[in-house]
């Protein structure tokens, strides 16, 4: 029986140690998807980590790396800007996370986060996003069942995959760089700018928010509290909303308020009547707007900074 035991825990420690040499993510920048949109994770790091301090840094979803024009904020407020928003679905968590990480003493941080923003986010799209930036493999927590799921099936796949691939030199299938959403669609500051073709309207027959108490409000105060200790000035800005849909969602809307209001430490610089804008400047989804749109509140968020009196 011994023998057996020992021998089982010998056999176990090759199989994990074999599994873990295999997953090893060796090249992160080479990873498939790196050329998609979550790739813009990478570009947006360097940006921050190159331009001098203080340094606005925009925080959120999919809303602000579709809102704004940062070098136009830039150039208002004579601080440089960096957009840091990407995708709603990596959750309200890795955001703050990831600003704690890039946020230095004398920084601003805007914090704008969707409306019924999930805290958690999607666990393959915080994946992904780690395979191709490993640091952000710090901004999120696992489970250990979603651990020992990612260690000997999804990590072991994509991984060995990739490594395979640059070991026999074999080409990866790339993500097209013409669309709208992959990494070339980003500027410098991390904005989208690419030229816009074709805006679905679709999304205003299916959109319909439901009011439900924020969990994340615990997660927006703790960011506050930290962002105290270490200097760093933050605010809260509602996300641009469609006017149509804005009137059909007033009284969700209203109720997120009120509870923001009550309970939020951030200070919060706009209200959402305020964050609305024509319906024509709207995309593909209630968050995402059009050039014009992007104009139209940036003129906006420049003029709410510029009373804070930031330097």
């Amino acid at each position: 029986m011994k023998k057996f035991i020992a021998t089982l825990s010998v056999f176990t420690v090759l199989v994990v140690a074999v599994v873990y040499i295999c997953n090893r993510n060796y090249y992160p920048t080479g990873a498939k998807g790196n050329d998609g949109y979550i790739g813009a994770i990478v570009d947006k790091h360097a940006y921050a980590a190159k331009i001098k301090l203080p340094r606005i840094l925009f925080c959120g979803g999919s809303n602000v790396a579709f809102g704004i024009n940062s070098k136009r904020i830039a150039d208002s407020l004579g601080i440089p800007v960096v957009n840091l928003g990407l995708l709603g679905s990596l959750g309200l968590d890795f955001m703050l996370n990831e600003a704690k990480a890039v946020a230095r003493p004398s920084d601003i941080v805007i914090v704008s986060p969707e409306y019924e923003l999930s805290v958690d986010g999607a666990h393959t799209l915080k994946k992904e996003a780690q395979r191709i930036f490993p640091q952000a493999g710090t901004y999120f927590k696992t489970g250990l069942e979603q651990f020992i799921t990612d260690f000997f099936i999804e990590d072991l796949q994509k991984n060995f995959a990739v490594t395979l691939a640059h070991l026999l030199h074999r080409p990866q299938k790339g993500f097209p760089t013409n669309v709208v959403y992959s990494r070339s669609s980003f500027n410098q500051y991390g904005d989208v700018v690419r030229n816009f073709t074709n805006p679905s309207k679709d999304f205003f027959t299916k959109v319909k928010l439901n009011y439900r108490p924020y969990a994340g409000i615990k997660n927006l105060n703790s960011f506050k509290d930290y962002a105290d200790k270490n200097h760093i000035k933050v605010f809260f800005l509602y996300p641009g909303f469609p006017q149509s849909l804005y009137k059909k969602s007033l009284k969700p809307i209203n109720a997120y308020a009120d509870e923001f209001d009550r309970e939020l430490k951030i200070k919060i610089l706009i209200k959402p009547s305020d964050a609305i804008f024509p319906d024509s400047v709207f995309y593909d989804t209630e968050y995402h707007l059009l050039p014009s749109g992007r104009e139209l509140r940036t003129d906006k968020v420049i003029a709410l900074l510029k009373k804070e009196k930031l330097k």
